[in-house]
């Protein structure tokens, strides 16, 4: 998806090349990747982001030893239990294996909310930084090369009310064609 995403935005800067050069466009672009792994504010979320996540990886580890051991518990001693105790401790298992499976996803969701929270005021800082650098730069268009979008666009490249105007008059004209 990124690919096409990517694909269609070359496409449309590429037939806007003309206009661009006659507008004497100056286009850049930012890996924002790198910036969040590289940048000081970036290393410091991702510390505290791991170190959240290797707590969460050691509380499952020892759920997951439980279950370990459970089993092999489970496949050296079935054969001399009786159903009715098999079958509890498949059922203590089961239960087991549930709740680390509920532990996992909320471990999973918890990181991912964090690492929004780490991100949200990250990404408004970066935008207000790159917004400024390419107004005293003269930059018109900045564009992302992990997320195939403009980041940035000058104002005096912006004709959305160009086709607005040019949209309207096609469709009143689609409407007084007699049919």
């Amino acid at each position: 998806m990124k690919r096409i995403i990517a694909f269609f935005t070359a496409c449309f800067i590429f037939s806007m090349s003309g206009t661009l050069m006659a507008l004497d466009t100056k286009i850049a672009y930012i890996d924002s990747q790198k910036i969040l792994y590289e940048s000081q504010a970036g290393k410091e979320a991702y510390k505290q982001l791991n170190t959240m996540k290797d707590q969460r990886a050691a509380e499952l580890e020892k759920k997951q030893e439980k279950l370990k051991t459970m089993n092999e518990q489970i496949q050296a001693k079935s054969a001399t239990m009786s159903t009715a105790a098999r079958d509890d401790m498949e059922a203590k298992y089961d239960k087991e294996l549930k709740d680390y499976n509920r532990a996992l996803k909320d471990a999973q969701d918890d990181l991912k909310r964090k690492e929004m929270e780490f991100l949200k005021p990250f990404s408004k800082d970066l935008d207000e930084i790159i917004k400024a650098y390419s107004e005293k730069n003269g930059i018109d268009i900045v564009l992302d090369k992990q997320n195939p979008a403009v980041v940035y666009a000058a104002p005096k490249i912006d004709i959305t009310s160009q086709i607005i105007t040019a949209f309207d008059k096609r469709n009143q004209e689609k409407k007084a064609k007699p049919k």
